[in-house]
């Protein structure tokens, strides 16, 4: 894996990691909540990017504003929205025109990352790993509509797996995918089912 250590943006600068591969295909992949413990460096996003790294994508993970080295302040997810689209710019540029780009997030990331994805032109594809029910509305999952696969954890009580089912239902995605993994909200030990199961549908 060819890892890079980069900076993006400029207000907040915000450290992130690259590995890049592939030119025509891509995915930025955002953290859970900063206020406990999230970063880009948590089990589960490193098992996103190990899953889509092995499928050939650029991968591009990075540390909200207020994080680790990056600059800022936390900014209760709107703040992070523009981290989003910042990091995508970022990438769009590292990769050919009209690269292909997929946004995925666990929990807080998730959250953010589909709020995102409602605002940035060309994203047609986002990977949710513990979609935060029991916190933030879930009103952007039905506004987005392009390709969308979930992974939830059947014990998960921060985000409950019933809530996602009936939403799912609702759907109207042209694709769409739902894998329950036997695991709470921190996948701790399961990392592998995840990066498994993007190596199945990507």
């Amino acid at each position: 894996m060819s890892t890079k250590r980069v900076y993006i943006g400029s207000q907040p600068k915000l450290d992130a990691i690259l590995n890049d591969q592939d030119d025509k295909k891509g995915v930025v992949i955002c953290h859970p909540h900063p206020l406990y413990g999230g970063s880009m460096h948590n089990n589960v996003v490193n098992a996103m990017e190990k899953g889509f790294y092995e499928r050939g994508f650029t991968t591009l993970r990075f540390n909200f504003r207020g994080v680790g080295r990056s600059e800022g302040i936390y900014d209760e997810g709107e703040g992070e929205i523009d981290d989003v689209v910042c990091a995508v710019n970022f990438l769009k540029d590292t990769l050919k025109d009209n690269a292909s780009i997929i946004l995925a997030g666990y929990s807080f990331g998730a959250w953010v990352s589909i709020r995102a994805a409602l605002k940035i032109e060309g994203i047609d594809s986002i990977f949710i790993v513990a979609y935060p029910f029991s916190v933030y509305d879930p009103s952007p999952l039905k506004q987005f509509k392009g390709k969308m696969w979930f992974v939830a954890g059947k014990y998960d009580e921060i985000a409950p797996v019933e809530p996602l089912i009936n939403i799912y239902k609702e759907l109207p995605l042209i694709e769409k995918n739902l894998k329950i993994i036997e695991s709470d909200h921190f996948f701790f030990g399961k990392e592998e089912e995840i990066t498994q199961f993007i190596k199945e549908i990507f």
